[in-house]
């Protein structure tokens, strides 16, 4: 894709995303790559990459790290080591070996995941991990760069060998200067080198006292350096083995360099699959920092734009909000500080589909600062990052074509170099346009018509604007031209576009809207900053009253309009949350259906088996009678027995309706419930919409809150909300049997009265712990099943404590959270055993 004038993206903003992109790169190879980066018309080329940074997004934000570490640039060092002979030193040979770990790791990474990421191990596949070379390299050097000590077995020796050489040496040395030193023909008190070779400082009148060569002399002539003679023999050896050390270095380095030299033509291909992934990597994470996805690409030569984002102003405001927080001083500050959010831009430009009322050519209108040249931008920054193979931060549902030229004629552009005006300069840059411009270029002109004479200039653009769109050129222009918005409304294939502004606050608001042109606001603004009535009147006039009708007319459209956008978003608004509501009352209907089938289905099991076993006793009551031959006593028993059976499902038909009448009982007292007065808490007793049945607050946010009714959950804006009551312990009342010695039913025992749930929110550790012990005491004497301990959310530490006391405590079954509609993390339940 050609782009005129040359710098039409740095006009657009795109250099601030090759800033980034550069920042995001771990190499100069990768940097290299995205250098050369250039927009494309080629349609195989644009779907490719788009499609590969768009598998490397979902590599980056939804998979296991990806181990692209820095890699250097080995070009170099592979073309010094070509010669045959050539060696490299241990800090080459370790930036390879780091290199080839790197290579080794990102090729295995996306080998055991290209099912997912066909198109990433496409570039991987071309990666030849060097296995045998790696681990030489690694017996050889270290990850600082230095040869190790155990590169080979004749280094370790040497090694071992100078070093205990060295501090004989050292003994030695350090035994004539300390006897230098007693007889006062020192200078100092420790040994030093020279030439290679340790030596003691002695006085210059003394030196012919002390045994040994002298090797050096100091620069005021008074102290001279002398080897003692009992170190002579000590200092050659381990010069010579020293010396020995350097070959074996040399000839160990010799080898590696001709190992890695062996590897030159499999590393060169590795290298470059490396580059290309890093490049890669680098668009990937521009694409998560800005929300971006893989638009649809047409060869329709329409532009649909769904909320799109420009990337220049999304970026901006990330790296404002970044210095922020990086200035303030408290955590608190720094949670404060909101980033700003980017005005999403609708924009359809010559859609095939809609061709009563397809255009692409688009007059955008309205008053400074509105946001015209920033809605431009945004559709040429946008174009330019498909052509670059970029995702786009637009919402699904936008297509893309594939351009051929983009134009780009914003700012100011006087030139004193070559004597051109601003204006002149423009001319130019049009007369390029209606050249070459054609149904598969892109044109953005700012400001069309300005830097002449009014009337001049209007009629200029508008035939600029007839012989861009007679080529077929989607073309987008801003104007303060009364004239071009005529021209709009009238022309099949143009349309008038403008930028909302909030006439009652004379703010901007950044939203495009089609169909409508902008107006100026120029005398509204006037009278806001102060200007007199009547220089304002006498403008009024002299623009005539048709003019300022017209203003008003656009303006009062305008107003309307809004008004009635944002009446339907209002009404979108309210139908989600009606939708979402609905959708939770049919899951939760959902739910209570299910558990009135198997509450159903229970009662039907439980009846079966107490007809089962009524049916038992009986057939074996027959049968006893018979094998007794109805003795009277046998007889007796039997009928004895059956009478009890009776009895307990009579019982349990007693409990069932005592438990239905305590239900009604508690609904009847609820419902006459007084409301209460003071704010709502947490635990607070509450009914919804001032009616029904009571419920328990179990959450508590700014809008919403989660009640329990019941078993039921749901959750209701909090202004439907009328509080009944503090918070209540849950309790159940349990009467245990008394037995008689002759084990037959007798007295009922004093009712135990035990909680089935405790709120702790808001206690600490120590408090809370004994008093969900006295909670699992009483559930246990009372029999019940299970228990909830409510704790809430917050930081886990309360939740954490409580969950690991009850799982020490032998007679707790389990412990779990509660189901999402019953509290979630917030809600402990406890099984006892």
């Amino acid at each position: 894709m050609q782009l005129y004038p040359p710098d039409a993206a740095d006009r657009l903003g795109f250099d601030m995303l090759r800033a980034r992109l550069d920042g995001y790169a771990q190499s100069e190879l990768g940097r290299a790559v995205l250098a050369d980066l250039a927009p494309s018309s080629d349609r195989t080329w644009v779907e490719q990459e788009l499609t590969r940074v768009g598998q490397m997004r979902d590599v980056l934000g939804f998979d296991d790290p990806l181990p692209m570490a820095g890699v250097a640039d080995l070009r170099p060092l592979l073309k010094r080591i070509a010669p045959k002979g050539a060696v490299v030193d241990a800090e080459d040979l370790s930036l390879a070996l780091n290199a080839l770990v790197t290579l080794r790791r990102l090729h295995g990474y996306l080998r055991t995941r290209k099912a997912k990421y066909p198109d990433l191990w496409g570039v991987a596949e071309a990666i030849v991990p060097q296995s045998e070379l790696e681990k030489h390299l690694s017996r050889i050097v270290d990850e600082r760069g230095q040869l190790r000590d155990d590169a080979s077995a004749e280094l370790q020796k040497l090694t071992r060998q100078i070093n205990a050489r060295s501090e004989q040496l050292r003994n030695s040395v350090l035994r004539a200067l300390r006897d230098a030193v007693a007889k006062g023909y020192a200078t100092e008190d420790q040994p030093t080198i020279r030439g290679g070779r340790a030596v003691i400082p002695v006085r210059a009148e003394a030196k012919r006292k002390v045994q040994g060569f002298v090797h050096d002399v100091s620069a005021s002539g008074q102290t001279v350096y002398i080897e003692p003679a009992a170190a002579l023999d000590l200092n050659n050896e381990v010069r010579e083995l020293e010396a020995a050390r350097r070959r074996e270095i040399e000839r160990i380095l010799r080898e590696a360099t001709a190992h890695l030299r062996s590897r030159r033509e499999d590393l060169a291909p590795s290298l470059d699959a490396y580059a290309q992934l890093d490049a890669y990597a680098a668009r990937g994470r521009l694409a998560g920092d800005l929300g971006a996805l893989v638009p649809a690409l047409n060869d329709d030569g329409h532009l649909r734009i769904v909320r799109g984002r420009n990337p220049v102003l999304l970026l901006h405001f990330q790296n404002e909000a970044a210095r922020k927080r990086q200035n303030a001083e408290t955590a608190a500050e720094k949670a404060a500080i909101q980033l700003r959010a980017v005005v999403p831009l609708d924009l359809n430009l010559g859609d095939p589909m809609d061709e009563d009322d397809a255009y692409h050519t688009l007059v955008i209108t309205g008053p400074n600062a509105g946001g015209k040249s920033v809605a431009m931008k945004t559709v040429g920054v946008l174009a330019l990052m498909v052509a670059h193979g970029l995702p786009v931060p637009c919402d699904a549902g936008s297509s893309f074509p594939l351009l051929d030229r983009l134009y780009v004629d914003i700012g100011d552009q006087q030139s004193m170099e070559e004597d051109l005006s601003t204006f002149t300069s423009h001319l130019t840059n049009i007369r390029t346009m209606l050249a070459d411009a054609g149904p598969r270029s892109l044109v953005l002109i700012d400001e069309a018509g300005t830097g002449t004479d009014p009337a001049e200039g209007g009629a200029l653009a508008q035939a600029v604007l007839e012989g861009l769109h007679e080529r077929g050129a989607r073309t987008i222009a801003t104007t303060h031209h009364g004239t071009l918005k005529a021209f709009a409304h009238n022309t099949p294939g143009v349309e008038n576009g403008s930028m909302q502004f909030d006439r009652a606050t004379l703010a901007p608001t950044y939203r495009f809207q089609a169909g409508i042109p902008g107006s100026s606001y120029a005398f509204d603004i006037a009278a806001r900053v102060g200007l007199d009535g009547a220089t304002i009147g006498r403008a009024r006039a002299l623009v005539g009253e048709g003019k300022a009708s017209l203003e008003e007319l656009i303006a009062t459209f305008e107003a309307r309009a809004q008004e009635a956008e944002s009446r339907v978003e209002e009404a979108e608004t309210r139908a989600k949350e009606a939708e979402s509501v609905r959708k939770k009352y049919d899951d939760l209907l959902e739910q209570l259906r299910a558990r009135k089938d198997a509450y159903r289905a229970e009662a039907i099991a439980q009846a079966d088996q107490i007809v089962k076993d009524a049916n038992a006793r009986i057939e074996r009551a027959v049968r006893e009678i018979k094998e007794a031959e109805a003795a009277k006593a046998t007889t007796k028993e039997v009928r004895a027995d059956i009478e009890k059976l009776k009895r307990t499902v009579r019982k349990k038909q007693q409990q069932v309706e005592q438990r239905q009448r305590t239900r009604r009982k508690r609904a009847q007292k609820e419902t006459a419930l007084p409301a209460v007065a003071g704010p709502i808490r947490e635990g607070d007793q509450v009914r919804i919409d001032g009616a029904g049945a009571v419920g328990e607050v179990l959450e508590l946010g700014d809008r919403e809150a989660l009640v329990a009714l019941g078993a039921l959950k749901t959750r209701v804006k909090t202004k439907r909300l009328t509080k009944v009551g503090g918070p209540r312990e849950q309790r159940v009342e349990v009467r245990t049997p008394k037995s008689d010695r002759n084990g037959g039913a007798g007295a009922d025992l004093p009712a135990i009265h035990a909680r089935t749930r405790i709120d702790l929110r808001g206690q600490r550790v120590e408090e809370a712990l004994p008093e969900v012990d006295r909670l699992v005491d009483e559930a246990l004497a009372a029999g019940l099943p299970s228990v909830e301990v409510l704790h809430g959310k917050g930081t886990g530490a309360l939740r954490i404590a409580i969950q690991r006391h009850l799982q020490q405590r032998r007679d707790v079954a389990g412990v779990s959270e509660a189901a999402w509609n019953q509290g979630g993390a917030g809600v402990t339940v406890v099984e006892l055993g």
